[in-house]
């Protein structure tokens, strides 16, 4: 294949490149994306970028949990640069939150080499490694060799796999690396998602991380990739028996493609149907799901699915929290309020008469799989409401959205733009939400500023029995209300 046909075939997917370090990665990652067309990252430079100091020094001064912590966020950021050759740090394979991102976000290839090819080669690196500072020669022989093993698990998880011999100039691994793929593209076909033709109608997937350690997990996004999702769901390795939790305004719009993605996996799927509306958000609809759960015989390894609102992802992933003590569950999204919010973050429960929400847990789910695209079918209203969690995020958080949505809401409100734009928009809340989350996954203090609106809003709902007003626009009202009571707390001054 040319060049330009190569660029084309991998457009839309990373590329990371793993390996023990002085594999080669550095050198043949350069070369190999100038031959696909991208651009080259090293998360090593985005680290020491992010730390403002050098790599020993951060072991040094940090210790070693600290750089693993800087290093997932920057194997994240790196994953979201369109059309990469992403070179990872030696061990950043051993960290399962970058294994989360890999997969979301592309192809994981391997260069692998001697331990001895290793040891001539960092004997030749001007600059001391941290993991193997102040070790004599026998010494470092011994711990190359140790690590390689200790490693070995993970490397081994790579799709594809090149020897980085002593004696092969980088241009020839580079070679190998390009048929590796080829070979890929080939066994695969259209049938696995990593590599993807770009000539297809849907537009590029945007992926958020939502960086929790060994509980982190990706948001996935597009426009008309629902499609797809059978394909998400069994790359992240997930049970091969799945309840789809829906409702009977859903169902009909957009069961049967999540249904036959599934399937089209060997996936055995139960479908659950439950009332639509807030008011059904309870025990009682919980119980019923439960009752479904055991009479299809679904077990610890099995998955829910969550197809709808955030009343359908709240009650489902609640359940998924306690059947069986806990079992893995994932969010589709249809509605705005759970795109940007509701599906992100691992908060699951349901109402009580006394309250909303006051009965939950913290669950984090293992995928959250957007298509903009569902948003079409939204009544205006619906679309509307939605709009305020989008609102409250760039008031709390990111006042360039605000300029943004003082300039286009009306064009949002009415999904008049493009469909890019629109993926954009949820990512950018996503990631809002997803670095919130991160920093205060149990709402100990910053996760707090989330439910600006909500304790008004919340209560509106309450007294009008969850049936007047949509959440988004009770918490609306609930951030006029906040307004109000800060300027007569002195805290912001009257509008002019």
């Amino acid at each position: 294949m040319s060049q330009t046909a190569h660029g084309s075939l991998l457009r839309g997917r990373q590329i990371f490149l793993t390996g023990f370090m002085a594999t080669g990665k550095s050198k043949v990652g350069p070369i190999l994306a100038r031959r696909l067309d991208r651009r080259f990252v090293d998360t090593d430079e985005l680290i020491v970028e992010t730390a403002g100091k050098s790599i020993p020094r951060i072991f040094a001064e940090d210790g070693e949990a600290a750089f693993r912590r800087i290093e997932r966020g920057c194997v994240a950021r790196a994953a979201g640069m369109p059309d990469a050759v992403i070179a990872l740090g030696g061990g950043a394979v051993t960290q399962e939150g970058n294994w989360d991102t890999i997969r979301a976000s592309g192809i994981c290839l391997c260069l692998r080499a001697s331990a001895e090819t290793i040891f001539k080669r960092l004997r030749r690196t001007e600059g001391e490694r941290p993991l193997m500072a102040g070790l004599t020669d026998e010494g470092r022989m011994a711990k190359i060799r140790s690590m390689l093993a200790a490693r070995a698990p993970f490397y081994d998880r790579a799709d594809a796999f090149v020897e980085s011999t002593e004696y092969r100039a980088p241009e020839e691994t580079v070679q190998l690396a390009v048929s590796e793929l080829e070979g890929l593209q080939s066994r695969w076909g259209a049938g696995r998602p990593m590599l993807m033709e770009s000539e297809g109608e849907q537009t590029g997937m945007e992926t958020v991380l939502v960086d929790l350690g060994s509980r982190s997990y990706p948001i996935q996004i597009g426009h008309g990739t629902l499609s797809d999702f059978g394909r998400a769901y069994a790359a992240r390795g997930l049970g091969s028996a799945a309840a789809v939790v829906t409702n009977p305004t859903v169902a009909p719009l957009y069961l049967d493609p999540v249904r036959a993605g599934l399937e089209a996996q060997g996936v055995a799927v139960t479908v659950v149907e439950v009332p639509d509306g807030e008011e059904y958000k309870t025990l009682e609809t919980a119980g019923r799901i439960y009752g479904e759960l055991i009479q299809a015989g679904l077990d610890r390894r099995s998955c829910i699915v969550t197809l709808g609102g955030g009343v359908v992802g709240d009650t489902a992933g609640f359940v998924a929290a306690t059947y069986l003590r806990g079992i893995d569950f994932v969010q589709v999204p249809t509605t705005l309020e759970a795109q940007v919010d509701a599906s992100v973050g691992g908060k699951t429960g349901v109402d009580h008469p006394l309250g909303k929400n006051m009965i939950g847990a913290f669950h984090q789910p293992r995928l959250v799989y957007i298509d903009t695209e569902t948003l079409m079918t939204l009544p205006r209203r619906e679309v509307v409401a939605g709009m305020a969690e989008v609102i409250k995020h760039g008031l709390i958080r990111d006042g360039d959205l605000v300029r943004f949505l003082e300039r286009e809401i009306e064009s949002v409100a009415d999904l008049a733009v493009e469909p890019e734009k629109l993926v954009g928009l949820i990512a950018r809340n996503c990631r809002i939400k997803a670095d919130v989350v991160a920093a205060d996954e149990t709402e100990a203090g910053l996760r707090e500023i989330l439910n600006y609106g909500h304790t008004v809003g919340h209560a509106i709902e309450a007294v009008t029995n969850y049936t007047d007003y949509k959440h988004g626009e009770a918490v609306m009202l609930g951030m006029l209300a906040a307004g109000r009571i800060g300027v007569i707390k002195g805290f912001w001054k009257p509008s002019e």
